[in-house]
């Protein structure tokens, strides 16, 4: 596990910039504690700043060149059919120098190319000199766990990439805001990728590649993989049993590490079953837990149910609303683009109480989206059979739901009947719509469905049904531009390296042939995955309906931060953006307590003014307060 940068120079008579490479891995001194290093091979500068996990011996040091020297690789990410990788070496009549992940990747890669990327168990994002062709290979995940940013500096002259977006374009050195970027921000909480805040800073997609020579204009990337569902049309018997296996097999590939290994553990099925497959083989394993100090907003009495049940220790942490707010801007800078999900704090406390303890923790990211977990994915089936209603029965649906005042019973399930999924789902966060976008915004005119679009003719060609189909939406956007940055940067921030046994080829394997009904029946959701583990867990901790981390932010924004939100927002200098008017309109009707002001839309606009400040403005230096290197 690494923070990765470089820096190659494509046009004649140019050289890497060889101190921008070291000051950009010292911005992610937090993601690499243990060790920091630099390779230069002509035009090309590689470094890393390394969290060892997997072989701590020199042997496993980066940059790393390949034991014939025409390769250098630098990576983030941890492959786990690594014995599979190094006995398919060994079979070639290859002798390996150590045991790290990192050698048996960039070996397989000097044998197959970019073929390598269908062989590989993992996350991981990372580049590979070839010394020999003169190009920059550079390519990320599947699912997108790991991160890989990247621009074009100094006029086109140098390509430079790193983990992190703030490596990049640190505080201060924001002069641009994408507005499209801004908007779709508004509407979906995060921006999503590959586009950044920053142009002309972009992200690599999940599963993708892109190949980088120069002297030649730099290409777009390229996609090796593409996620696809394929729902039975009714359930099988043996499903639990497939199920189960499946992730007994993840995460025991996952468990391999050469440090101790501890889990994060919430109230919910998706921990808990990661957490009693695990306890099979490692009895007494650490379990890590946060809430906040509010009545209704803490996981930590259920999740110790869960511990005791499992004869598993857990750690809990109490979140104050004083403390959440002193750490926000820290928080909010370590995301690196504006991203109001809430549970982004939350996940950052937790990992730095299980940093104290472990290197590495397990998570349960990625069983919704595979499995069905989502409370909107079950849809009544009026709403189903409203899909062959003539736009007459629609129009008289949105006419009716417009005259139910906000909140009341009925009035939802209205506007979803007269609203084509299409048109009414854009993911698991619609914070602003359209027209509120058009009056807080001064520029750009995209949209969320330039984002949607795309999936939702993948989703009609394949035939899906509804729920398959919001559920490829989120995996497509919500899952690595939300769920698997605030990961991501939670743990990272702390040198804690996060793995995701859900989000693996052979699970998704099996969820992707779920039936409907193996997914939300019963009243449920998740109905295959909570048959499959049921016996494992204690029925409280199977059935448990999600609660996602919930923030009392809401509460705290009318009680003990009241006029937080008021100050951040009035201080920030963001009337460029913003108008500065309907901004204020928004938090006198949230103060108004107006039900159709939520606090996600005030507090989507406090993250962004507070990100403003930070990279924009520089009100907060990082170096001054202590932020770079983590902890």
């Amino acid at each position: 596990m690494s923070g990765i940068a470089g820096c190659l120079a494509l046009a004649g008579g140019t050289r890497p910039d060889t101190e921008w490479v070291l000051a950009a891995i010292r911005r992610m001194a937090h993601r690499g504690p243990d060790d920091e290093q630099l390779i230069f091979d002509g035009p090309v500068t590689l470094g890393a700043r390394r969290l060892v996990v997997i072989d701590p011996s020199a042997a496993g040091r980066q940059p790393m060149r390949s034991a014939d020297g025409r390769y250098t690789i630098v990576y983030d990410g941890e492959i786990y059919n690594y014995d599979e990788l190094a006995q398919r070496l060994r079979a070639r009549g290859i002798a390996l120098r150590g045991g790290s992940d990192t050698e048996l990747l960039l070996e397989t890669y000097a044998v197959e190319g970019r073929e390598a990327l269908r062989r590989l168990r993992g996350m991981f994002a990372f580049a590979i000199w070839d010394a020999v062709s003169g190009e920059l290979f550079c390519a990320r995940d599947p699912f997108g766990i790991k991160p890989l940013y990247y621009t074009l500096a100094e006029g086109g002259r140098q390509f430079r990439f790193a983990s992190e977006r703030k490596a990049l374009l640190g505080p201060g050195e924001v002069s641009v805001i994408d507005p499209d970027a801004l908007r779709r921000y508004l509407s979906f909480q995060y921006v999503p990728p590959p586009s950044t805040m920053t142009p002309p800073v972009t992200c690599l997609p999940p599963a993708s590649f892109l190949v980088v020579r120069p002297g030649t204009p730099l290409e777009r990337p390229s996609r090796y993989w593409r996620p696809m569902l394929r729902s039975a049309k009714s359930p099988a018997a043996d499903t639990p049993e497939r199920v189960l296996a499946a992730l007994r097999g993840s995460v025991a590939a996952h468990l391999r590490s050469d440090v101790p290994v501890g889990a994060f553990l919430s109230g919910g099925v998706d921990s808990a079953a990661i957490c009693a497959i695990a306890a099979e083989t490692r009895p007494g394993m650490l379990t890590f837990t946060a809430g906040f100090a509010r009545p209704g907003y803490s996981e930590i009495e259920y999740a110790q149910q869960t511990a005791a049940a499992l004869g598993l220790p857990n750690i809990p942490y109490v979140i104050t609303a004083q403390e959440f707010a002193a750490r926000l801007p820290q928080i909010i800078w370590q995301l690196d683009d504006p991203l109001s999900d809430a549970a982004a704090t939350g996940l950052w406390f937790v990992a730095r109480e299980a940093r104290r303890h472990v290197k590495v923790v397990l998570s349960g990211e990625g069983a919704d989206e595979l499995f069905g977990g989502y409370g909107v994915y079950y849809q009544p089936g009026v709403v189903r059979a409203a899909t062959k209603l003539p736009g007459s029965g629609r129009t008289l649906a949105q006419a009716m739901a417009h005259r139910i005042p906000p909140g009341q019973r009925g009035k939802g399930l209205l506007e979803r009947i007269a609203t084509p999924l299409r048109s009414r789902y854009i993911g698991n966060a619609n914070v602003f719509a359209g027209d509120e976008i058009d009056a807080l915004t001064r520029y750009g005119a995209g949209t969320v469905h330039d984002v949607t679009g795309p999936v939702f003719d993948q989703a009609e060609a394949a035939g899906l049904d509804d729920v398959a189909t919001m559920q490829l939406i989120d995996i497509n956007t919500w899952l690595p531009g939300d769920i698997l940055v605030k990961a991501d940067r939670g743990s990272m921030a702390h040198g804690l390296e996060l793995r995701t046994p859900f989000l693996d080829r052979e699970v998704m394997s099996v969820a992707s042939r779920l039936a409907r009904a193996e997914k939300t029946a019963a009243g449920t959701t998740k109905f295959a995955l909570r048959e499959a583990v049921g016996a494992l867990l204690p029925q409280e901790s199977a059935e448990r309906r999600k609660l996602g981390f919930p923030v009392p932010i809401g509460h705290w924004f009318r009680g003990e931060l009241a006029g937080f939100a008021d100050q951040v927002i009035g201080d920030a200098r963001t009337e460029e953006w913003l108008d500065k008017r309907a901004v204020a309109e928004v938090l006198r009707r949230f103060r108004e307590a107006d039900p159709d002001v939520p606090w996600r839309q005030v507090w989507t606009l406090v993250v962004f003014s507070l990100w403003h400040q930070i990279y924009v403005e520089r009100v907060f230096d990082p170096v001054t307060l202590g932020w770079l290197g983590g902890r």
